[in-house]
């Protein structure tokens, strides 16, 4: 599936614009990077474009027929941003719309056109009805070569535009249903989600969304069920002991939910091969303790456009008496500041995370092992819930604004937290890997 990506209120204000024209068509266009995940394009819109009066040859109810010093304006920023080009416009009658003869025949003419000042591509169309979108890319001679089928908007919440599908079992989910809305319900079994390090808050993530009706995750983890990890392994029992942990935890989602779809990939997501399949996902939550790999997440969530539920619990402890606990759940991406923000990794970690095991083992620098850290599920069951809640706010209206939460268990509290994002960061700030996609390097390994 092919996705488009629009961040804040862009494509609030950008679709409004034009369906305001009515019931006269109107005409834009928007310039978006590319980034290729593991089934699908990811194109994240970085500037619209409004066609305004004076850009027109012909306007009607059943015409737009853009000047050519607009479509040479906005190729000239595709051209110097190395990007793609969507020409826009709008069927102002129809709920539903889909690509007229007419449209086909203009896409055929502007196609070599496109291709010719903006090689680099590719390029597409897009067009508006009252309800929905049809978009499609093309070659270039103009031949559609496939189709857009999901647009999100993403900021402090997540708005998902596509035609919905219907609930697994309406009977099973009644509940959901009940808190939530019918619409609530298709809008979780049309996502796609991804999990992160399924251990000991991931495991709750996992059995979680399945319950709620989530309709496709994907599991990431390189790790396999150890002794020390059933106590906090939510799904996992002694005969699993020696198994990858995404293939318990995939049996574990099924049992739950016995139509999910579901992507299992015992390996680590800071090599790019696994990275990239975070671009197929609407959401994503990072259950994972190392800091590399939480890095590499939270670049790709504002890199690409991919909102982010950041899950962190710490226990410190000393001779058997626990002396601090703290939990955090945080939402990352566009609109929301990072993880390098306020600021919650260590350069040294995850400069040591990303290292090759060749590389790690000859480090001066690196002295000792990793001392295994306390776990108990009750907080990670805490933690993790709170994140789910704050996923279902964010992407079915449940009324709740906040994107930060601190737990200190031990003192029986939790607090929002505000924060912003810093002037100039490498990460979330603009000019930088901010919504840059595959046109600015990340810190995976090939």
């Amino acid at each position: 599936m092919n996705r488009l990506i629009f961040a804040g209120d862009d494509f609030q204000e950008f679709q409004g614009a034009l369906l305001a024209g009515a019931p006269l068509e109107s005409a834009g266009a928007f310039i978006a990077r590319s980034g290729r995940g593991n089934g699908g394009m990811r194109f994240v819109v970085i500037q619209t474009e409004v066609a305004g009066d004076v850009d027109y040859l012909e306007r009607s109810r059943t015409s737009a027929i853009l000047r050519p010093s607009f479509v040479a304006r906005v190729l000239k920023v595709a051209r110097n941003e190395k990007a793609s080009l969507f020409l826009v416009h709008t069927h102002p009658t129809q709920e539903w719309p889909a690509f007229s003869n007419v449209d086909s025949r203009g896409e055929r003419t502007m196609a070599p056109t496109l291709y010719a000042r903006a090689p680099d591509g590719p390029h597409g169309s897009l067009v508006f009805g009252q309800k929905g979108f049809a978009a499609r890319l093309l070659d270039g001679e103009g031949r559609a070569t496939t189709t857009i089928d999901r647009l999100l908007a993403i900021g402090v919440d997540i708005h998902v535009h596509g035609r919905a599908s219907s609930a697994a079992s309406d009977a099973m989910f009644d509940r959901n249903v009940r808190a939530f809305g019918a619409e609530g319900q298709k809008i979780l079994h049309g996502l796609h989600v991804g999990v992160v390090g399924v251990g000991g808050t991931g495991s709750f993530a996992v059995e979680e969304l399945a319950r709620l009706g989530v309709g496709k995750l994907t599991l990431i983890d390189d790790e396999t069920v150890e002794n020390t990890n059933l106590n906090r392994l939510v799904g996992a029992g002694v005969a699993d002991v020696g198994r990858s942990k995404v293939e318990v935890m995939g049996k574990a989602a099924r049992r739950a939910q016995p139509g999910i779809e579901l992507n299992l990939v015992p390996d680590s997501v800071i090599l790019e091969s696994v990275g990239r399949r975070l671009l197929d996902c609407d959401a994503v939550f990072c259950c994972t303790d190392s800091h590399g790999s939480r890095a590499v997440i939270n670049q790709i969530a504002y890199q690409y456009g991919v909102p982010v539920f950041d899950i962190g619990v710490r226990i410190d402890a000393a001779e058997g008496d626990v002396t601090s606990a703290v939990s955090r759940v945080q939402m990352i991406g566009p609109g929301l500041p990072c993880l390098v923000c306020h600021p919650l990794l260590s350069p040294e970690a995850v400069r040591r995370d990303l290292l090759t095991n060749q590389a790690r083992a000859q480090d001066p620098y690196i002295i000792g092992v990793h001392e295994p850290q306390p776990a108990v599920i009750s907080i990670n069951g805490t933690a993790t819930s709170s994140a789910v809640t704050m996923f279902l706010a964010a992407v079915t209206g449940l009324p709740s604004r906040t994107r930060h939460l601190v737990g200190r268990p031990l003192e029986g509290t939790i607090r929002a937290v505000a924060g912003a994002s810093r002037p100039g960061c490498v990460v979330c700030g603009t000019g930088n890997a901010y919504l840059r996609a595959d046109s600015w390097p990340l810190m995976w390994q090939s």
